[in-house]
């Protein structure tokens, strides 16, 4: 902790020049939890910088998080001191004693506040997900940012890996998906935008990164989604069907036990299944099977010139998801429900390519009949000409 309340009952931070005066204030101030009101010990190491700490055998709710880590210390002062830098009225640790959270920071700007959380080590999913729905219960946008690079591995110059906890913290702006880091070592903060998705964990995005001091709050804007390659789609496609096939379990993998039981074969699926779409990071499921499941549920039976509506699309995907067939993911700082955008981009993509027709605000009238390939040459063909036309329709 950086705040405690003195002994007049006033907030003090041990920031800028209060850190150089600890020697003089150990001996003669006396600090206490802004939360519970119990005394607290002020700490000053070599290692650690200076901060406050309850005494052994607290009950406190604040001791669930110490200690805390040198990096989340240094992260937490740094952000603050950079918040004052923009003019930003910023408070510290301020505890929010209706819904029992303490951000590290609580910013307001234009009217609005922010609960910044500066997360260095990792949480559950379900921890990220019940803090961020409890600040926007209040009116509060959280914000999270990773403690060092926002990534769990870097592949390749726009390949990267992430968990589901780092997937848990992204944040939707200016139409594109994208991750805060800080590294406190380094001054340096990281911005992953346009983070699209090859499978459930690869995924395609640039890094930015600058000192914090070129840094403006909040973050700074991209435009959304430039460059997707679609030309290496395919092949990751391919790739994650290779695997899906050689480490899937029919008793547990609902695709591979509806795909052998339409009669089918994994390597000879239609060229329309398995699209990327916008918004598909909605689903930890591979596009190929919320969009096979589309298929056998929803447009197998369909003849040229029948509709179809969206909302029966989304009602049966929404059994899928209820059943475990199809897995959704945790994303609380997105909007609700956002993999209906990715069924409907879906089906946009399906018009595009002609073989669907907008009939109405939600209805789709079919006119051409979903092919699939007889052979795995003709498979792979089939898919390079339908991503050379995604890749002409998109530039």
């Amino acid at each position: 902790m950086l705040t405690a309340l003195n002994k007049e009952g006033e907030l003090f931070t041990l920031s800028g020049d209060m850190r150089n005066r600890v020697p003089q204030l150990r001996k003669h101030e006396r600090f206490f939890c802004p939360v519970c009101k119990e005394p607290l010990i002020l700490k000053a190491g070599h290692v650690r910088i200076p901060h406050f700490s309850h005494r052994h055998h607290s009950q406190c709710i604040e001791t669930a998080s110490e200690p805390e880590s040198p990096r989340h210390l240094q992260g937490k002062l740094d952000l603050f001191e950079w918040c004052r830098s923009n003019q930003l009225a910023v408070s510290l640790e301020h505890y929010l004693s209706d819904i029992r959270q303490r951000p590290d920071l609580l910013v307001e700007k234009a009217g609005r506040q922010f609960a910044v959380e500066f997360q260095c080590t990792p949480i559950s999913v379900q921890s990220v997900e019940r803090r961020s729905l409890q600040y926007l219960s209040s009116g509060i946008i959280p914000i999270w940012i990773v403690g060092g690079q926002p990534f769990h591995k870097r592949r390749a110059n726009d390949m990267f890996e992430m968990t589901e906890y780092l997937w848990s913290q992204t944040m939707r702006n200016n139409g594109q998906t994208m991750l805060a880091g800080y590294e406190p070592e380094s001054g340096r903060g990281f911005l992953l935008t346009n983070i699209t998705p090859y499978t459930s964990r690869k995924v395609f995005a640039r890094l930015h990164q600058w000192p914090i001091s070129k840094i403006k709050y909040p973050f700074p804007s991209f435009p959304a989604r430039t460059n997707f390659p679609y030309k290496n789609w395919p092949d990751e496609k391919m790739n994650w069907i290779q695997q899906k096939v050689r480490y899937g379990n029919l008793m547990r993998d609902s695709f591979l036990r509806a795909v052998y039981m339409e009669g089918s074969n994994p390597f000879l699926l239609s060229p329309l299944i398995g699209l990327p779409v916008k918004y598909m990071e909605s689903f930890i499921s591979h596009p190929a099977e919320w969009q096979f499941f589309i298929w056998s549920d929803c447009l197998k039976k369909l003849g040229t010139g029948k509709n179809i509506s969206l909302k029966y699309v989304n009602y049966k995907l929404r059994e899928r998801i209820s059943n475990g067939d199809i897995i959704c993911r945790t994303l609380p700082l997105h909007d609700e429900n956002q993999w209906e955008k990715s069924v409907r981009d879906y089906f946009r993509l399906l018009e595009e390519l002609f073989y669907f027709q907008r009939a109405g605000k939600d209805l789709y009238r079919m006119i051409q009949v979903i092919p699939w390939p007889s052979h795995v040459e003709e498979a792979k063909l089939w898919d390079i000409d339908i991503h050379d036309t995604l890749i002409n329709n998109s530039g």
